[in-house]
């Protein structure tokens, strides 16, 4: 470091110095109370070789002091976070249809992924027979709801109203 630049961060650490204790800066205070002034020299004097040889671990170690605070402080803010999202899901996944329209969907889900599964010849061997049993039922039922449709569709509008044309 240079003796002028050694000048400069004396002068100003000595004003600091007067301006916080005195209330006045350095040059003020010269004029006003000569010794004080001086006093404010003498401690820039001594206090800067020792600001200035301060060990960068200990500019280190502070920075890093810093940065603990500061996640452990965006920890808190995530944790903060996930819990809010966290009843946002558990609020978007309460029931709120009180005719249970849900549960009926999923049970009408349910019956339709077993009769894809009857349809398509995957039925598990060590199933029921009962389950067996009802699903060919079904299957009947089925049928005769196809022959009826069809016989439905064969018949003209013109036909089912007893309105003959001529």
């Amino acid at each position: 470091m240079t003796d002028q630049i050694r000048e400069e961060r004396l002068a100003a650490l000595a004003d600091q110095l007067s301006r916080e204790y005195d209330y006045r800066g350095i040059e003020e205070l010269e004029t006003e109370d000569p010794e004080r002034a001086q006093e404010h020299r003498d401690v820039a004097a001594a206090l800067l070789p020792w600001i200035e040889a301060r060990p960068r671990e200990e500019r280190r170690d502070a920075f890093m002091r810093g940065f603990e605070k500061g996640r452990e402080r965006q920890k808190a803010r995530t944790a903060a976070d996930m819990r809010r999202l966290e009843a946002e899901v558990a609020e978007l996944r309460q029931d709120r249809d009180p005719e249970g329209l849900r549960a009926r969907i999923r049970d009408l889900e349910y019956a339709l992924a077993g009769w894809d599964r009857f349809m398509t010849g995957r039925i598990r061997t060590g199933m029921p027979l009962d389950w067996k049993t009802q699903a060919a039922e079904y299957l009947a039922k089925l049928t005769v709801v196809q022959r009826e449709l069809a016989m439905l569709q064969g018949v003209q509008p013109s036909n089912a109203t007893g309105d003959r044309p001529a």
